[in-house]
């Protein structure tokens, strides 16, 4: 697998499915758009790092159709295109490719040092990584510099920003050393309200000469990501929220419906006979599950209050990522640090 890069859209490009995308481009593609425009930075879009995650692939072609002709460079890069042709995260045994963006050794890491030493090159005016949720979440935008930049990068996508420095080796967290750089989160995979709030804000921020903050979320707060929920692979899960079902773990069926909300200090989220199979981390890497579960009478308790973001009902996702975070509220959006 090596990385392409190329200067012009093949031919019929725009109206290429996102199944489709891999017989013609053939893996992963930076595709560098050139302007006469050499007064403005390029836009860096960062595409199908999660081949299952389409919504961005739709974000692309209706953005390339609908501005031409372009008035500022446009750099792209589309990711996992084989993974998108088999509607997966990633294939069984892949590397995740947006877990690629720190050091490694495998050729998908590789082909993300090329990306990145090619972006640098350029210098570019914004990066922006599209990706959707697995799980029932409001739209909203990650960071990982709390420089004012970045924030108002932030301000222009949905009612939520989320500030996290795990996991390292995503995208965003590179790219925040090159430039500023946001993560959209724009719902369920396909969701057109998504797909509309996600192509409005590449939009606004392609054709803006500078990032300036949006007084429209000017009493919103940042979230912090404390900690990250796991599943252990050997763990059967279902949803039947019962002490009496075959599962190691019987979670609450509207597991994912609590997102961004607060969830209280004694609230229960399912069933289990022990913590053997669940696993709470904080951002160093430490096993902190005791300060935050409780068994007690098979319930499965929580001992903090917490804001939960990305909990998942995919069982997949939940064993081989996690089954979210646990978030606290940080300071206001507008906050001058």
């Amino acid at each position: 697998m090596l990385l392409n890069i190329i200067s012009q859209l093949p031919e019929g490009f725009t109206d290429l499915g996102v199944t489709e995308l891999h017989d013609v481009l053939g893996g992963p593609t930076l595709i560098h758009l050139r302007t006469e425009n050499s007064d403005k930075k390029p836009l860096y879009l960062s595409t199908l790092l999660h081949g299952n995650e389409i919504s961005s692939h739709s974000v692309l072609m209706q953005f390339l159709k609908r501005n031409q002709p372009l008035n500022r460079d446009l750099i792209i890069f589309i990711g996992n295109t084989l993974a998108a042709k088999e509607g997966l995260r990633h294939l069984p045994g892949q590397v995740d490719f947006n877990r690629i963006w720190a050091e490694g050794n495998q050729v998908e890491h590789k082909i993300a040092r090329q990306v990145k030493d090619y972006a640098k090159e350029f210098s570019p005016y914004a990066s922006i990584d599209l990706h959707n949720n697995t799980g029932k979440n409001p739209f909203y935008a990650c960071i990982n510099s709390l420089d004012q930049v970045f924030k108002n990068l932030a301000s222009h996508f949905g009612d939520h920003t989320v500030f996290f420095t795990e996991p390292h080796n995503v995208q965003s967290m590179a790219f925040s050393k090159i430039c500023p750089a946001v993560t959209i989160e724009a719902g369920l995979p396909g969701e057109t309200e998504g797909i509309k709030a996600a192509l409005e804000f590449v939009e606004t921020i392609y054709h803006s000469d500078s990032i300036e903050f949006s007084n429209d979320r000017a009493k919103k707060d940042i979230y912090h990501t404390i900690a990250r929920f796991k599943v252990d692979p050997r763990a059967e899960v279902d949803f039947e929220d019962s002490p009496f079902t075959s599962s190691d773990l019987s979670f609450v069926s509207n597991l994912d419906s609590r997102n961004f909300e607060i969830v209280r200090k004694g609230a229960r989220i399912g069933y289990a006979d022990s913590l053997e199979y669940l696993l709470v981390e904080n951002n160093k890497g430490e096993n902190i599950t005791d300060q935050f579960l409780a068994i007690e009478d098979q319930k499965i308790i929580m001992k903090r209050t917490f804001i939960p973001s990305m909990f998942t009902k995919d069982i997949y996702v939940m064993k081989e990522d996690c089954l979210g975070y646990l978030m606290e509220v940080m300071i206001p959006l507008n906050a001058q640090r």
